[in-house]
């Protein structure tokens, strides 16, 4: 009696075993945690286009689509309607690393710039991702962060990211846009991204502190704004420093990014197009004036 408990057992556990072994498992993608955001009104063929600029296809990347609501829900208190436009067009690539930092390169983007991205990124949270940017022909780009944080929400990591975050990244990346067309795009990031660490850092206790960092490092840079921009900027610090960010956990990024600016800044390239930009403005007041 007590063999035949046994062999029952033991032909059970096969059975079991073998229905395991019978049933597929469900499929699982080697590329799964990879996501690509494309805009709500690209026509079949730029969707096409965009995901093969992209490498990926619909069975190695989660697509999600993003639509021009979503892109005014986070821009409309910081950007002009003639910048985000009525259309939802730009498109991004988003696979979260666990190191390396932040490695995002555009294309197709005119307003904003790799470097404003990573910006707002690391306010938003996020410091460790390979990201492209990229549209079937050329946007500004202010609806690229939307795209990119609905990405990473959709992502392997999966983690919501807070709304004030999500509005407060934003608003960086317009505010560093509209500075970047007054003092060239790798200034305004260099600058924004200095005042910001140094918020971050020192977690100042109101708006007026806030607002004499915001007038020291732009004095650094010999950098005399109007007052109002001042004030906007001043606005966004105030927003950033009530996000309560640890400067531990995003400053090796801040670092990153102020490093590289800095090294394209000083680059002799660089500073050969700005004695050209000198030299340009001197020739044209000694004609007006001379």
């Amino acid at each position: 009696m007590k063999s035949k408990t046994i062999f029952t057992r033991l032909l059970t556990g096969f059975m079991a075993a073998a229905l395991i072994v019978a049933v597929p498992a469900k499929a699982v993608r080697a590329d799964s945690f990879k996501v690509v955001t494309v805009g709500g009104d690209l026509n079949a063929q730029q969707k096409a286009d965009m995901l093969k600029y992209f490498g990926v296809d619909e069975k190695t990347a989660n697509i999600v689509t993003v639509n021009i609501d979503e892109e005014k829900k986070y821009l409309a208190d910081s950007v002009s309607n003639d910048k985000i436009g009525t259309k939802s067009i730009s498109c991004s690539y988003i696979e979260p690393t666990s190191s390396g930092g932040l490695n995002v390169s555009v294309n197709n983007v005119t307003w904003v710039d790799s470097n404003m991205i990573k910006n707002a990124l690391i306010t938003a949270g996020i410091t460790n991702a390979n990201v492209k940017v990229s549209a079937p022909f050329k946007v500004s780009g202010t609806a690229a962060l939307t795209g990119i944080l609905k990405g990473f929400e959709n992502s392997s990591k999966g983690a919501k990211i807070d709304e004030d975050k999500k509005k407060t990244a934003n608003q960086e990346l317009t505010t560093t846009a509209a500075l970047g067309d007054m003092i060239g795009k790798d200034q305004a990031s260099k600058v924004i991204n200095d005042i910001k660490a140094q918020v971050v850092k020192d977690k100042p206790k109101d708006e007026a502190a806030i607002k004499e960092i915001v007038q020291s490092e732009l004095k650094k840079y010999d950098l005399k704004l109007s007052s109002e921009d001042v004030d906007k900027i001043t606005a966004l610090m105030n927003k950033i420093n009530g996000l309560n960010l640890n400067f531990s956990d995003i400053k090796d990024q801040i670092g990153q990014v102020s490093n590289q600016l800095k090294d394209v800044l000083t680059s002799p390239e660089a500073k050969g197009f700005f004695s050209k930009l000198i030299e340009a403005i001197k020739s044209i007041f000694a004609k007006i004036f001379g």
